[in-house]
């Protein structure tokens, strides 16, 4: 799944500038990204060379570090990029205390990896960015929690604050509608909440195994076991279905 996800992502060149105080974190950056087929224009250390990089270079995507040489920080530089510029940048910081975060979620990064992250990590949120970046109209900013949901070809990112959590579709067993929210349930004990519509998630996820069999029920055909009206049985569980739904369930079918 990673090598898909990392063959979408060298479809399309993105041009990063890397604002990071530690030139040895910057360079091991800019080498995974470069070996990914990522274009790193720039590194820079301070407030004043991360201005005259974004001038110069006019990256699509800017990695910025909160800590950064000098006197003003990776703040000061978010502050003056939404001031002066529309170039999405991502927070990347060792900082997770409640009043850091506060503050940067004020200037509204399109996302934050907290120190030490992995190269994956590091693709996957540079990924949502251009996704987000490209496609505003294709995420649902939901409640006051900012809970978000991005759906991305074989994977949904569950955003709650400004932690992903990155869950491939063939791991769902049902999701179930609560009110405004849908429970994911997959064989996690705890189910992922989202802010959806039972709609828009079959119409985002677009795939021919996840049928609706009530107005509060949704499964994964791939883990059907019985289907016994009224009711159909993923692995142990019982799912009610009703007979509008059961009729769509009966032609997927190939009785023997």
């Amino acid at each position: 799944m990673l090598d898909l996800l990392l063959n979408n992502i060298l479809v399309v060149m993105i041009d990063v500038l890397i604002v990071e105080d530690e030139l040895i974190i910057a360079e091991d950056i800019a080498i995974n990204l470069e070996n990914a087929g990522y274009n790193v224009v720039g590194i820079a250390i301070d407030f004043d060379e991360g201005v005259a990089a974004i001038k110069l270079h006019q990256p699509d995507l800017i990695l910025l570090d909160i800590n950064l040489a000098g006197r003003k920080t990776g703040l000061d530089l978010a502050k003056y990029i939404n001031d002066e510029f529309e170039i999405p940048f991502i927070f990347t910081t060792s900082y997770t205390d409640s009043s850091t975060l506060s503050e940067a979620k004020k200037l509204k990064p399109i996302n934050y990896l907290v120190k030490p992250f992995q190269k994956e990590q590091l693709f996957t949120a540079i990924e949502i960015a251009d996704f987000k970046t490209k496609n505003p109209d294709k995420t649902e900013v939901q409640d006051e929690s900012e809970e978000q949901v991005f759906f991305i070809k074989d994977d949904i990112f569950i955003k709650d604050k400004l932690k992903y959590t990155r869950l491939n579709l063939d791991k769902i067993l049902y999701v179930k509608s609560e009110g405004n929210y849908l429970e994911i349930h997959t064989e996690e004990l705890k189910p992922f909440l989202i802010r959806s519509t039972m709609h828009t998630f079959l119409t985002e996820i677009n795939r021919k195994n996840f049928l609706q069999t009530h107005k509060s029920y949704i499964i994964n055909l791939d883990y059907l076991t019985k289907f016994e009206m009224p009711f159909v049985t993923i692995q142990e569980i019982k799912i009610p279905i009703t007979k509008n739904y059961s009729d769509e369930l009966l032609k997927r079918f190939r009785v023997i």
